[in-house]
């Protein structure tokens, strides 16, 4: 019993709840104040490699990282240590949902990507917005 209740436990704060109820998300949004921004929220881990490639190269390119910081506030969650908000599953890792301040998923990109690729998708993701 006493098991069953520590399982149940692990289950419950694993479970994030609505994205609109996520902390990362909430500070994400108070942070844009009135400016045209999405959330970028990135699921990653510390033993993936196309992760760090993204992380450390592609969001740092020059082009990459201006285009970001003007357009989009990125979050990051990992997917063994945060709590993941409900309709936000994964396939593979990296996944980047794109979030418009008042929760809606507007587009999904799984795996990593070149900077002038990832440049482009950006660009398109800014134009569905």
């Amino acid at each position: 019993m006493k098991t069953l209740f520590l399982s149940c436990l692990v289950v419950l704060s694993l479970w994030g709840g609505t994205i609109q109820n996520d902390e990362q998300f909430k500070t994400a949004v108070a942070s844009m104040g009135s400016a045209d921004k999405l959330v970028l929220m990135i699921y990653t881990t510390d033993d993936c490699p196309e992760c760090a490639y993204m992380k450390r190269k592609v969001f740092h390119e020059k082009t990459v990282e201006r285009y970001l910081s003007q357009n989009f506030v990125v979050i990051e969650k990992n997917i063994h240590k945060s709590k993941l908000p409900d309709g936000y599953d994964y396939f593979g890792i990296p996944t980047m949902f794109f979030i418009d301040k008042a929760g809606n998923k507007k587009e999904t990109i799984i795996g990593s990507k070149r900077a002038q690729p990832f440049l482009s998708e950006l660009h398109h993701i800014r134009g569905i917005k």
